[in-house]
C-alpha cells in the first residue's frame, strides 16, 4: 500500500519535479564532484544502474560525465516517461528497489542519490540487500540521503494532493544496515545544505563496495 501511494505521487508531480529540479546538479558542487569521481572509476567496470532515478537528471550527468553503459530504473512510470522526454537517448525502466527484477550480479556499480527518502529503515535492510544482490563482487555504491530522525509526511507535493511520507536516517545507522547487507564503506562524508537551493537538511553520502 505505501509504495502505491509513492508510485501515484510521483506519477501525478512527475512534469512539475522535472520542470524545478531537473538542473539541480548545477546548484550543488559536492554532489557533481562525487558523481564525476564515482563515473570516472566505474565506467569502464561495465553496466552501471541509477536507482531512483526519476525524470533522469544524475543519469544524464553521468552519461555526460563518461558513462556510457547505464540504466536509470524508477517505481513511478510517470518518472519514468518524463526521463524519457528529456533524455531520449539513454535506457530507463519501471522497477521497484525492494523487488529488483535482475538477475544476480546483473550490474558493476550503482547510484542511489536521494533513492531511500521514502523507506523504513526495516524497508532499508530489504532494499540494500537487493541492492548487493544484483551487483558483481566488488561491485561500488555511491548513496545520499538526508541526515536526522525525522519523518515529514506531506499531503501537497507539488501542487497535487498526496499521501506520503519522507525519512531521514543517522549516517551510523545506514553504514550499519549497509554493512549488515554484505558492503564495505569507502568514504561517508556528511555536508549541511546549499541554502535557497534544497531543502534545509543535511546531507549524507556513502561510497561502498561489495564484498568479493
Amino acid at each position: 500500500m505505501k509504495s502505491k501511494k509513492v508510485q501515484r505521487c510521483y506519477d501525478l508531480t512527475a512534469a512539475a519535479y522535472a520542470a524545478e529540479l531537473f538542473d539541480e546538479l548545477s546548484k550543488k558542487p559536492l554532489d557533481r564532484l562525487l558523481l564525476k569521481q564515482f563515473a570516472t572509476e566505474n565506467s569502464d567496470k561495465g553496466k552501471m544502474i541509477d536507482l531512483g532515478c526519476g525524470p533522469g537528471q544524475t543519469t544524464r550527468f553521468l552519461v555526460d560525465n563518461g558513462v556510457s553503459n547505464i540504466v536509470g530504473i524508477d517505481l513511478s512510470a510517470g518518472m519514468i516517461a518524463k526521463a524519457r522526454e528529456l533524455s531520449p537517448d539513454l535506457q530507463f525502466q519501471t522497477a521497484d528497489m525492494l523487488r529488483l527484477a535482475f538477475p544476480d550480479g546483473s550490474f558493476a556499480s550503482a547510484v542511489a542519490f536521494y533513492a531511500i527518502v521514502h523507506f523504513t529503515a526495516e524497508q532499508l535492510k530489504v532494499a540494500f540487500g537487493e541492492i548487493c544482490r544484483i551487483l558483481k563482487p566488488a561491485g561500488q555504491l555511491l548513496l545520499s540521503f538526508h541526515i536526522g530522525d525525522d519523518i515529514i509526511h506531506r499531503d501537497e507535493f507539488f501542487g497535487e494532493q498526496v499521501d506520503i511520507d519522507f525519512y531521514f536516517f543517522q549516517t551510523m545507522t545506514v553504514i550499519g544496515l549497509l554493512k549488515e547487507a554484505g558492503f564495505g564503506i569507502i568514504d561517508a562524508i556528511e555536508r549541511y545544505p546549499y541554502e535557497g537551493a534544497e531543502h534545509p537538511s543535511k546531507r549524507a553520502y556513502l561510497w561502498v563496495i561489495k564484498s568479493e
